[in-house]
């Protein structure tokens, strides 16, 4: 048999056998679960992490390329937020706090000090993507925001073997892919439209680790493409169920420097170069919530 003849039979081979594979059907393993109880599932999971504490390395993009900074975090249900932006060498460059509906943001390098409600767009101006306290509780536990859907229902992707949620509202639709096996429903993607199917928020955790029996992603990419928001955390460590200090959540003192209050309207006039510096914030609300 000549060389290429050879060549083409071996084509025609991997060509079947590509084929073959993409036509493979993945079952179920596991009895069919409804609408409501994945949904269920998903609400539970985001209320067993009560308290988080980590450190992760986070990534957004800005004007100026992509920014790189280490964060350290304190969370507790209920959309208690601290972040702690810190430079190589360990000095603080930001601090941002939200607890009982307020928010603050001390800008360490530029002397500024920020303050108003605990608005999607005011934690924006650390975290570039626009989401409620709660709903970054929920992501960074590895679940996800949900909108408020008049309609569920549950699909089985036989090529993917996964779960397939779709949730819908007259202004929205929610698609969330979950891997069901012992019942873990661990979050693979999470997608929300609004009504024209543009595409408002993504979330797709990774990396998952057990800790107290919880499976934490180790590994977090959150985007919000109308308004080219995006953030990547990728975590060095992280704690679940811990006492944490009441003080972590306290709102800091302005103590000499230039006090601002900021809402949704508000422009910061100086330019988003590094973490220590906000930007400012989408116009809208909440990309989370259509």
């Amino acid at each position: 048999m000549s060389p290429s003849i050879s060549k083409v039979l071996l084509t025609l081979i991997a060509l079947t056998l590509l084929r073959a594979g993409s036509c493979v059907q993945i079952q179920r393993p596991y009895a069919p679960p409804t609408a409501a109880q994945v949904l269920a599932a998903i609400k539970a999971r985001a209320l067993r992490v009560g308290t988080l504490r980590g450190e992760a390395r986070m990534s957004y993009r800005t004007d100026q390329g992509r920014i790189k900074a280490t964060v350290r975090m304190m969370t507790r249900k209920g959309g208690e937020l601290r972040f702690d932006v810190v430079s190589p060498f360990d000095t603080p460059l930001a601090t941002l706090i939200c607890s009982k509906g307020h928010f603050a943001l001390v800008d360490s390098r530029k002397g500024r000090y920020f303050h108003g409600p605990a608005s999607p767009c005011n934690l924006a101006r650390l975290l570039q993507v626009a989401l409620r306290p709660e709903d970054i509780n929920a992501v960074l536990s590895g679940g996800t925001p949900l909108i408020d859907s008049q309609h569920a229902s549950l699909a089985w992707d036989s090529r993917a073997g996964c779960e397939v949620l779709t949730l819908k509202s007259k202004d929205a639709e929610q698609i969330i892919r979950l891997d069901g096996r012992d019942k873990r429903w661990r979050l693979l993607s999470s997608e929300i439209r609004d009504a024209k199917g543009q595409l408002l928020l993504k979330i797709v955790p990774s990396a998952f680790t057990w800790k107290k029996g919880i499976e934490m992603p180790g590994k977090i990419v959150v985007e919000q493409p109308l308004t080219d928001a995006s953030l990547q955390l990728e975590f060095k460590r992280i704690e679940v169920g811990i006492k944490l200090p009441e003080v972590a959540f306290e709102r800091p003192a302005p103590k000499g420097l230039v006090s601002q209050y900021v809402d949704c309207a508000t422009l910061v006039r100086h330019p988003s170069s590094a973490p220590s510096s906000p930007s400012s914030a989408p116009s809208s609300p909440s990309s989370a919530r259509p």
